[in-house]
């Protein structure tokens, strides 16, 4: 006849529940995760920079461009894909920003390289001069908006860096691994130029 060794029996059912409820509260964040991604895909990503002043968002469709113009009153857009002619998304940018009379600025900035000099000089002059509200976009609206976002915070609201740094985050989708943590580390280094 075997014994029955229940104290094993009780350290087993306990690892049990351990693993279920470690699955359970992992299926959870999933679920959360998957739903706030799929309603910042819903929303193009816009966010407020500034209210009244300034927004960001992901590569909007008609539609969403459409919508965020008229619900904010958008007077000009500047673009961080940089020219692109012979794509859609760029002809119905340009087509609503001549139907709604937007100014319409190009920059072409890279999600995984630091910003020059000269792109530099273009963003601080679209700061100073561009009509407000400004939308500012890229293709997700989390890396290149992330950067150009915290700047404007630091250079048109005067806010330090260690605040308009939140706008690099993973809220709003910006993951700095890899290629991406190029915007960290330029605003990291980064030394305002005020004008």
């Amino acid at each position: 006849m075997s014994v029955i060794d229940f104290s094993a029996l009780q350290k087993e059912g306990l690892m049990v529940k351990k693993l279920r409820f470690f699955i359970v509260v992992l299926i959870a964040l999933l679920a959360v995760l998957g739903s706030y991604a799929l309603y910042m895909v819903e929303i193009g990503n816009f966010h407020e920079i500034s209210p009244g002043e300034a927004y960001r968002s992901a590569q909007l469709d008609k539609a969403q461009l459409e919508h965020y113009i008229k619900k904010y009153g958008i007077r000009s857009i500047l673009n961080l894909r940089g020219e692109n002619p012979n794509l859609k998304w760029y002809r119905d940018e340009i087509t609503i920003s001549d139907v709604y009379n937007l100014a319409h600025y190009d920059l072409s900035l890279s999600s995984d390289c630091e910003p020059g000099e000269e792109d530099m000089r273009k963003l601080l002059d679209v700061f100073r001069h561009a009509p407000r509200p400004i939308l500012i976009h890229c293709k997700a609206g989390a890396d290149r908006s992330g950067l150009v976002a915290a700047m404007w915070k630091v250079i048109v609201d005067k806010e330090p860096k260690s605040e308009a740094k939140k706008q690099l985050s993973y809220f709003y989708g910006h993951i700095p691994v890899s290629g991406t943590y190029a915007m960290d580390r330029f605003f990291q280094n980064w030394k305002p130029q005020y004008q």
